[in-house]
């Protein structure tokens, strides 16, 4: 299932890539991304709350399934945004500063 949801959204990546500007692009990828961590904070939640059974119930298994689903689609999403924001990321952990002295005095 992993796959699908990977081969899926990067096609719909790669189609809303050819379509829209690129601040929309990044706008659209980073807000599903923050949905999916709201979806699977709240399914984890839910599950905790529920509490904890020798055999599942057919509610804690739907929350289950949540937790799942949009924890692959974090994944995914996570892959998908860190190819949006290759470029500050890669500035950000391997981008020297000259101020860097200037900086550590300061704090």
């Amino acid at each position: 299932m992993e796959l699908y949801l990977f081969f899926g959204l990067i096609l719909i990546y790669l189609i809303t890539s050819l379509v829209l500007p690129k601040h929309h692009l990044q706008k659209v990828w980073t807000l599903a991304f923050f949905i999916c961590f709201v979806v699977t904070a709240v399914a984890i939640g839910l599950i905790k709350v529920s509490g904890q059974d020798v055999m599942m119930s057919a509610a804690e298994l739907n929350w289950y399934y949540l937790l799942y689903l949009f924890g692959s689609l974090s994944v995914v999403l996570g892959f998908i945004n860190l190819w949006l924001y290759r470029h500050g990321v890669w500035q950000i952990f391997f981008a020297h500063s000259n101020n860097e002295e200037d900086n550590n005095e300061d704090i």
